[in-house]
Parts: structure tokens; sequence; C-alpha cells
């Protein structure tokens, strides 16, 4: 785990389950007229599908992606990860509005599955771990495999396991603002590098101090 994570702005905070009903997809029309995917609602069985239908919809912008809003209070990791193979293959913009929040799976999995990725002031991401629905256990491996994915997209991927491992859900979650996401790599902008490993606040918990750029 991270050393002396207590000391990032992130906050280990309860998680306020909202109301959870299943993900709709509609189409919202951006200030310059590009056609957007709003995604919302938990994730469940059958959302990659109405997922690749939505995209067919929406606008490709200059950047050659198309955007994806996102808010969720998360659902089933396979058909969460379903939805990341699709924003994988098309080339997908992932945002999270102001107002927002994307939670659970939706945030470790389908978020993070963007090539480019963004979180506007007033939106939130929540992470914790995955866990059976069962009994509330912490599932490791697929912890793992969530930890992985995000490393394969160019996140950190050991960040993302101390996420999981201090926020064992489904009662707790790490809670990033706009800034925090920034500072931890789970954003991306057009033309900068992915940060990994050397996204300041990793960098911060790591070894006490921000990386020095060469």
């Amino acid at each position: 785990m991270l050393r002396r994570f207590g000391i990032v702005t992130a906050l280990l905070a309860t998680f306020a389950t909202f109301p959870a009903e299943a993900m709709q997809f509609s189409m919202l029309q951006g200030s310059n007229g590009q056609k957007i995917v709003l995604a919302q609602g938990e994730i469940v069985a059958g959302d990659a599908g109405k997922l690749v239908r939505a995209l067919h919809r929406a606008s490709v912008d200059k950047h050659g992606t198309r955007t994806v809003w996102l808010n969720s209070p998360g659902g089933s990791v396979i058909d969460a990860m379903n939805m990341a193979d699709v924003i994988n293959a098309v080339g997908v913009t992932t945002v999270v509005p102001a107002r927002a929040m994307c939670a659970s799976a939706c945030a470790s999995v389908v978020f993070v599955a963007g090539k480019y990725r963004t979180v506007e002031k007033g939106g939130q991401l929540m992470i914790h771990s995955c866990f059976d629905a069962r009994n509330g256990q912490k599932m490791d491996q697929c912890d793992a495999v969530i930890s992985q994915r995000a490393q394969a997209n160019g996140l950190s991927g050991r960040a993302m396991m101390a996420f999981q491992e201090i926020a064992p859900g489904p009662q707790y979650g790490v809670l990033f603002n706009a800034a925090d996401a920034a500072c931890f790599g789970l954003t991306h902008a057009p033309g900068k590098a992915e940060l990994g490993d050397n996204a300041p606040c990793i960098q911060q918990a790591l070894h006490g101090k921000p990386k020095k750029k060469k």
C-alpha cells in the first residue's frame, strides 16, 4: 500500500448510496453542437450493447473520440468491464459532469477506460473494493483484475489497488473531486502523457513529496 496515504486530499468517506435504477442512455447536445451520450443509473447486464448503439449516434470530436457523460452508483463489475471494452475499442472521452457522481465500478472500470478522462468541477469519483453482493465480503481477485486494467489504461495499478484496499466496500469509498482526480492521474487531457505512478499525489504518498520533473 502507498505510504503516508493519509496526507492526500482524497477522502475516505461513508458511501452514501443513492437510488439505483437500471442505466439509461440518452443523447445530449453540447454547446458546440456535438452529440454526447449521457449514461446514468446502475450498470446491469446488456449495458455494453446499449452503449454501442448510443455511441453510433454520438459525434466524433476533433481528438477523434466520442464523449460519454457518467452518473452512476456502479453495479455489475462484469458488465462494467464489457462497457470498458467498448470504450477502449471505439475511442471515448469519459466525463463526470458537475453535480454527478461516478462510483464503484463506474469509476474504477468504466471511467478509467476513457482515452481521455475529465471530472468537471462539482463532479465526483468514488472508488472502493469489489465485494460479494450476497455477503459484502471483499473480493481480492476482482480488485487485482481492476488494478491490472487500470495499469493497462496508463493509470497507476498499485494506486488503484491501494484505493480498494483502504475502502473495503460497500460501506466506504475513497472520494475524489476534480482536483484530487487530476492529482492522482485519474484524469487525462488530450496532448498530455499518462502519469501513472508519476502523478503528484502518488509521488507524495510514496516519498513524502512530489517527484521533480526532469
